[in-house]
């Protein structure tokens, strides 16, 4: 199976969050499904593992150049996860189509997988006493689905495929907004970053000098 990615243009954004809506609705669907729990709980329970995409908004410049902008804090997918040969009960497994998944029933809920992400992503349960991250959608990927929150997304902001397919695309938009705004633009992920985490398979169209506030880093490290 090809690699699996998907990208978010910050371009095309418009600050809907349709994306979390999409997100949360199918993971109670996968409450139903997977975890035989009543309808009527999926629908009303509030529980914060459902959601995948947590968003970052900042202030960027001042007026009346003052900007506003929104990140994503969710899991990169990494070619080589730096989370999955520390957990202590290999409960991380890279799936055929790249995503990076943490097995529920396997984790112990000891943080490791908090610890050491490179970009501060999986987030742990209390009530659960597990952790968890976005899976990608990994089983609506591998039966030639969208993930939920590039299907929800109404501007296209949010756009899927093989890794390459999805490299071309992402460059070719990028090229496009360096050109017509005079400003230069990067695909974050499309390329290898560094020999920490490879290439990614959740890029971002952005601004090179606002890669800080889109929590973009550099070069990002094992904590």
């Amino acid at each position: 199976m090809s690699r699996i990615a998907q990208c978010y243009d910050s371009q095309s954004c418009i600050r809907c969050f349709s994306c979390m809506v999409g997100c949360g609705a199918e993971n109670r669907v996968r409450l139903q499904r997977d975890k035989k729990r009543p309808v009527d709980k999926t629908v009303t329970d509030t529980l914060a593992h459902l959601l995948y995409l947590t968003p970052t908004v900042t202030e960027s410049g001042v007026f009346p150049d003052a900007r506003r902008i929104t990140a994503f804090n969710h899991c990169r997918h990494c070619e080589t996860p730096q989370c999955k040969p520390d957990c202590p009960v290999s409960a991380i497994i890279t799936r055929p189509g790249g995503s990076v998944v943490i097995l529920e029933e396997k984790c112990i809920g000891c943080q490791t997988c908090v610890g050491v992400c490179p970009f501060h992503v999986p987030v742990y349960s209390k009530e659960m006493d597990k952790s968890y991250k976005c899976i990608q959608c990994f089983d609506r990927t591998e039966n030639g689905l969208k993930q939920a929150c590039v299907t929800a997304c109404p501007t296209g902001a949010l756009f899927s495929g093989t890794h390459e397919e999805v490299v071309a695309e992402a460059r070719k938009r990028s090229d496009f907004y360096s050109k017509s705004t005079g400003i230069t633009f990067m695909v974050y992920g499309g390329d290898k970053i560094n020999s920490v985490v490879g290439s990614l398979g959740w890029m971002t169209i952005a601004p090179i000098l606002d890669a800080t506030p889109y929590l973009l880093p550099v070069n990002p490290q094992k904590s």
